[in-house]
């Protein structure tokens, strides 16, 4: 199973992909909103409490975080920063997609 298809497999069939691509929408204010403590840099473990915020608990949204943030940390920094935010919710769609087609 690649790392895709183990994400997409994690998502909770009752995901609000809405409401998290909403949050995504402007992606200086989704780092503001990611980025808890203030400190400029988004981690890992950042993206992972927001999308425990959106009911995406336990391994699942280890699974997640690790696999989005790969996604998104577009020059291998080990942050994310506002810039790298432009895709994330191209990244959600495409793994909702797989899921509900089967091929996750």
């Amino acid at each position: 199973m690649s790392s895709a298809q183990e994400a997409a497999h994690a998502l909770p069939s009752s995901f609000d992909l809405n409401g998290l691509s909403g949050a995504f929408s402007n992606p200086v204010q989704a780092f503001r909103m990611l980025d808890k403590n203030n400190d400029g840099r988004v981690t890992k473990e950042d993206l992972q409490m927001l999308l425990e915020q959106f009911g995406v608990n336990g391994m699942a949204a280890k699974v997640l975080s690790k696999y989005i943030f790969k996604q998104l940390d577009a020059n291998g920094n080990g942050t994310i920063e506002p810039s790298d935010l432009v895709h994330a919710n191209g990244i959600l769609t495409n793994l909702m997609k797989m899921k509900q087609s089967g091929t996750a």
